[in-house]
């Protein structure tokens, strides 16, 4: 059976991504000084992206069963109980976060759950590729995987905090360390993209060429750091928020792509021993008259 996409997993990992790695940008502009109001809406946002990948995730287990299943045994430390524990301590983290904006501010704990936040979501990103590491499936055993995974929802984050920032009136996304900081982002996302592809190889990454050559290349290596680079030099105001909003579409749709591929591409050993066996049978189908050139002896 040929490999195919698994669409809520999909959805899954980069919108949880997305919004841990949003949450992580907030924590890191709560510590630089932005406005609290800002950093909640970003907060919030987070969340929703948080919550509507979950739901994704969900709706991959289908059927409640399995969902109470997969909770019950969640010190299993699996690819999946580790990412339902993620999930849990980046919710707590921005929940408490939020609470701490609006009832009981005190800077130095807003703080901490800000940058304490911020790694949490960072490794909510990664863990969400870690577990596709399965010994057979060489295409995707390998760290250039989740790296890759958490490269591009980074960036993605990074560009929707900036997005937010500049709907909420914030000022810190338009200043040089979150700038600089995205920049970075970008070109890891982008360092992180070629490697996967490297490991896959220039014809299994060809898999789908439009969902290669658009999908990463254009938009994962080309648009997103662009539209980093062009946010760093662009004035506040209307401006910047419809970079950041091309940004965020770019980074978006490299990070879908990135994990369509890896769908796509995602035969295990299984796989090609039924291929093997199936070119087997049609060999020996072609009669003892038959060479494998298909000429007659």
């Amino acid at each position: 059976m040929a490999p195919k996409i698994q669409w809520p997993l999909v959805l899954f990992s980069m919108l949880v991504g997305c919004g841990g790695c949003c949450f992580a940008f907030a924590g890191l502009a709560n510590m630089l000084g932005e406005a609290v109001d800002v950093t909640f809406i970003a907060t919030a946002v987070s969340f929703v992206f948080v919550i509507v990948g979950s739901i994704c995730s969900v709706l991959h287990l289908a059927t409640p069963r399995h969902a109470f299943a997969a909770v019950t045994h969640i010190l299993s430390f699996s690819g999946i109980s580790v990412e339902f524990i993620m999930l849990g301590v980046v919710s707590i983290f921005i929940v408490a976060y939020g609470a701490c904006c609006l009832w009981f501010d005190v800077v130095e704990i807003r703080l901490v759950l800000g940058l304490l936040g911020a790694v949490a979501g960072i490794v909510l990103a990664f863990v969400t590729g870690h577990g596709y590491l399965i010994s057979s499936k060489p295409t995707w055993n390998t760290k250039k995987l989740p790296l890759a995974y958490t490269g591009t929802a980074l960036v993605a984050g990074g560009f929707l905090y900036a997005l937010v920032s500049a709907i909420a009136g914030g000022i810190c996304a338009q200043e040089l360390p979150m700038k600089a900081t995205l920049i970075v982002c970008a070109l890891f996302s982008v360092a992180t993209l070629a490697a996967y592809v490297g490991h896959l190889g220039k014809k299994k990454a060809n898999t789908n060429a439009n969902l290669f050559h658009v999908g990463i290349v254009a938009c994962g290596y080309i648009a997103t750091p662009v539209c980093a680079v062009v946010l760093a030099f662009c004035p506040s105001g209307v401006a910047f928020g419809v970079v950041a909003a091309f940004g965020l579409a770019a980074s978006l749709a490299g990070g879908l792509s990135l994990r369509m591929l890896m769908w796509l591409v995602g035969a295990g050993y299984l796989f090609f021993f039924e291929e093997a066996r199936a070119n087997r049978s049609a060999i020996l189908n072609c009669g003892p008259t038959q060479s494998l050139s298909g000429s007659t002896e």
